[in-house]
């Protein structure tokens, strides 16, 4: 497969160039685009459209696959940001009841990142720099190695279209060329011809450059959201203190709150639980 060549051939020097965009003072963490797997994955994209992507089904018969992948324009490999995807995964876990659409389509190995913006350290230590001697990646840190983005039209297992777009698809702005896509080619393959190859030798060996430094993003995707593993638990004591909705200033309600929580939370935080739960509620009754 083209995706598993391509991580062990290029990994180790996408995983150096992240690791240098986290330590570096300059760099925005709210753009960070993700781990270095997130990385390796939109770099592969970019390849992947200059190989002509097709749709193919089981009897043999393949599509040309035509929406293209662009900042803006959300298209086939697009991810959503690493903060945005705690939010969107607690949602998506706390509306279904179960992690299996999350798993189904990000794979088993994503992992929520479970840090703010603000914690900008926590990158470099949980991804830290290779030694000036290690010529490859040690074992410990591919085991460590964890997708904190959310696809949204296809299925990284597999590496099939989704056929049916996930339900944090709908916080992704601008995304009619998804549900066409997807409504079209949905459960498909993805595949690229085999005289679009040529010269994929030539990227796994390192001879041509891929986008290496294409680590944070032009813009952010998202305002910041809380940590993950906090916002279910805000949510359990929003609703056990306001079973009817909140009925007072934002400020006593963060008050009366965190009187009963284990670790307190942000004004930011509450908010987002509070968002989760209408979106939640939203979804139970679509027709209200």
């Amino acid at each position: 497969m083209l995706w598993d060549q391509f991580v062990e051939a290029r990994l180790d020097a996408i995983y150096r160039s992240a690791s240098r965009t986290y330590q570096s003072k300059n760099t925005i963490t709210g753009l960070i685009r993700g781990s270095p797997v997130d990385i390796a994955e939109y770099i592969f994209s970019h390849l992947m459209w200059k190989c002509r992507p097709h749709a193919a089904s089981a009897d043999g018969v393949a599509i040309r696959i035509h929406t293209r992948f662009q900042d803006g324009v959300p298209g086939l490999f697009t991810q959503i940001g690493p903060y945005r995807s705690c939010f969107d995964a607690v949602v998506a876990e706390m509306e279904q009841g179960s992690r299996d659409e999350i798993e189904r389509v990000a794979g088993v190995t994503f992992e929520e990142w479970d840090f703010e913006t603000e914690d900008a350290d926590a990158w470099n230590m949980t991804y830290p720099p290779l030694a000036d001697s290690a010529e490859n990646l040690p074992d410990q840190q591919w085991d460590r190695l964890r997708y904190h983005t959310l696809p949204i039209c296809f299925e990284r297992e597999r590496f099939t279209i989704v056929e049916k777009l996930p339900i944090w698809a709908r916080t992704v702005l601008n995304n009619r060329d998804q549900e066409v896509l997807v409504d079209a080619l949905g459960g498909k393959a993805i595949c690229v011809p085999d005289e679009r190859l040529e010269g994929w030798e030539r990227i796994l060996n390192g001879e041509t450059p891929i986008l290496e430094e294409e680590v944070a993003q032009s813009q952010p995707s998202k305002p910041r959201v809380g940590r993950p593993t906090k916002i279910p638990a805000t949510i359990k004591i929003f609703q056990e203190v306001f079973p009817d909705g909140r009925d007072c200033s934002w400020s006593r309600a963060l008050a009366l709150v965190n009187a009963r929580m284990d670790e307190s939370v942000s004004m930011q935080t509450l908010k987002r639980a509070v968002e989760a739960v209408s979106l939640a509620q939203s979804s139970d009754h679509p027709e209200e």
